[in-house]
This record gives structure tokens, sequence and C-alpha cells, in this order.
């Protein structure tokens, strides 16, 4: 079934950090919820590459699947770690109901070392990134005259409520 991005990225995290230099090689697709796309990806030992590829087919069954050759690898242990990571509506909405913000805030960001005024455009903004699965933002934040920018999560270090002097 359709998988959690953020839950895939802590999981593989952990994954190639524990058992990295017993697995050989790893390969497979990954059906990530609300992408309209196919994650291909590969690996060798902690070396991890992936993109965005072909679009799910009409009536396509969106499926994951993981290969992984190694030694020592638990595969009872990698069935649930990987099943830990199947989508929930009922946890992505617990998420979205955590943060802090809706969209339209006045917030102030920690952006290149000070404090920048900004208003929220989008919460649990997903972007896709290059070589990898990409990430999940609980912001996107449009600072006051400057670029857009992700927070890189929701904790009073990065973003802060604006309080007008």
């Amino acid at each position: 079934g359709e998988v959690d991005l953020d839950e895939v990225q802590g999981w593989m995290k952990q994954l190639l950090a524990s058992k990295g230099a017993d697995i050989f090689r790893m390969k497979g697709v990954l059906a990530i919820a609300s992408s309209e796309e196919k994650f291909v990806y590969q690996g060798v030992h902690m070396i991890f590459t992936g993109a965005f590829d072909a679009r799910w087919g009409e009536g396509e069954q969106r499926v994951s699947k993981l290969v992984f050759i190694g030694k020592n690898l638990d595969h009872a242990g990698l069935r649930r770690g990987f099943a830990a990571c199947l989508y929930s509506e009922e946890r992505a909405q617990q998420r979205l109901e955590s943060l802090r913000f809706q969209v339209g805030d006045e917030v102030e960001c920690n952006f290149a070392g000070g404090w920048r005024k900004g208003k929220v455009l989008q919460r649990m903004f997903r972007a896709k990134m290059q070589g990898g699965l990409g990430t999940v933002a609980p912001y996107m934040v449009r600072l006051e005259n400057g670029p857009r920018m992700l927070v890189p999560t929701d904790a009073e270090e990065f973003v802060r409520r604006w309080v007008s002097s």
C-alpha cells in the first residue's frame, strides 16, 4: 500500500545508520501517499539514491516493493519496520492538528542567522528533491520582501509567532 513519506525517511535513516554496512544492495519502488508518481530507489551500503519516476497508471495497483541483499538482515524486523511506515489518515490528521500555526499566520523565521517576518503559505509542504525521497516541511513561509522558505521543524528555535512592536 501507500506509505507516509515522513515515516519512510525516518525508518530508512535509522536502517542505514544501524545496518548500512550489512546491506550490499537494495532497490525498490515506493507508493508515496499523495504522490501521483512512483518513487524508484537503489542503494549500496549507506548510499541511497532515488527519484520520482513515471506516474502510476490508471487502475494500476499502488504497491511498494523493496529488495534487500546483504548479510545479517532480520527479515521479520525489516517487514515490521516498513509496515510501520504505511500511510494512516489518522496519523496524518494528528500531525496536522499538532502544528502551531495556520495558513495566513504572521510568523518570524530564523533565516541566515537572524529573525525575519513572514507569512505561512502552506502547512505540511512536500518538496521533491533530486536524488532522494524529498522532504515534508511543517510550513512553507514567504519572508517579507524575500524568498519562500521551508521551516524544517515546528520548533521555537526555527519559527515563532510574530509580535508587532
